[in-house]
């Protein structure tokens, strides 16, 4: 079985993060509500969805850049 390198998977969602978080914040700024699966993400949502995607890119960024590594 193949070893999963987690790191390299935090660094990948941590843009990831970074950038919704950043849409977010750019919609809920100019107040527009975006359609999703049949229903409405309001500016409001989008201001809480902005915050929970920054805390997560925190987390993921620490774990794919600063997190404990192990020795080979």
């Amino acid at each position: 079985m193949k070893n999963i390198k987690w790191r390299e998977i935090f660094k990948f969602l941590s843009g990831a993060f970074f950038v919704t978080a950043g849409a977010s914040w750019y919609f809920a700024w100019y107040k527009v509500d975006l359609p999703f699966m049949g229903t409405t993400m309001t500016h409001e949502f989008l201001v809480f969805r902005g915050f929970l995607h920054f805390i997560l890119f925190l987390v993921t960024f620490y774990f794919g850049f600063f997190g404990k590594r192990k020795n080979s």
